[in-house]
């Protein structure tokens, strides 16, 4: 083996086997690989689950920082755009776990993967199959027992797959697309209120005022105010000054 041949031999074992095998052989593996092989569906699904949820987490702690620090953004609004992110981002990894906990469900998944693709495994289905399977010259010999034997791990590996993809789209897309938005505006507000609890006041930008008023129209609120000239041009009686009268 030449050196360069050896050096990366070396720097694979130390890399990756030795910590693998490391990983491996330490108690909390032991735990974890019981889980997965009690129900590896729940196991995958939550590991994608925690993992798009520390992201969110991470993800609004740096926007709140951001937003609360941004010198962009005028002072007296930081509070809610901060208040804004915080509640976008408490909503979404709630949300996210709240969908887990729901579409995850054995009873939920199987009702929505019989309703979407049941036909495909059901009686008729499986003639049809069994008749092409036949129809090959080492599969003559194949009995229908063993064929939807063979038909129900195809059915669970599929539900799996399904599980996996639904729970993701709920949490990812239905959740955190669709329905916190929806939420997080108006609880802005109280986020916002609870985020300024103990801070002194904050004396409002003319520039960023919300002079928005149900009672009043917008042009009344911001009617410009109409400047009479004093110039010489600015009426006619300026240009033909009034005499006192005619003198005979």
């Amino acid at each position: 083996m030449s050196k360069i041949g050896k050096f990366a031999q070396d720097t694979l074992d130390t890399v990756v086997k030795k910590p693998l095998k490391w990983l491996s052989e330490i108690q909390p593996m032991d735990y974890v690989c019981k889980k997965y092989r009690a129900n590896k569906r729940n196991f995958i699904n939550g590991l994608g689950i925690a993992s798009i949820v520390i992201k969110d987490g991470l993800g609004c702690y740096f926007y709140v920082n951001q937003s609360l620090n941004n010198k962009k953004i005028p002072e007296d609004k930081r509070r809610f755009v901060a208040a804004l992110d915080l509640a976008n981002g408490g909503l979404m990894i709630a949300m996210q776990i709240l969908l887990f906990k729901t579409i995850s469900n054995k009873v939920i998944q199987t009702k929505l993967f019989n309703k979407m693709f049941g036909k495909h495994f059901d009686r008729a289905a499986k003639k049809g199959y069994l008749a092409i399977v036949k129809g090959r010259d080492r599969f003559k010999n194949l009995s229908e027992d063993k064929f939807n034997k063979s038909m129900e791990g195809v059915k669970d590996t599929t539900l799996d797959a399904f599980a996996n993809i639904a729970s993701l789209i709920a949490a990812t897309t239905i959740g955190k697309r669709v329905i916190v938005p929806f939420i997080a505006t108006p609880l802005a507000d109280k986020t916002k209120e609870w985020m300024s609890r103990n801070d002194k006041h904050v004396e409002i930008s003319k520039e960023t005022e919300n002079t928005y008023s149900p009672d009043k129209p917008a042009a009344e609120t911001h009617k410009p105010e109409l400047k009479t000239s004093s110039g010489a041009f600015g009426s006619f009686g300026n240009l033909y000054p009034k005499s006192s009268g005619l003198k005979i």
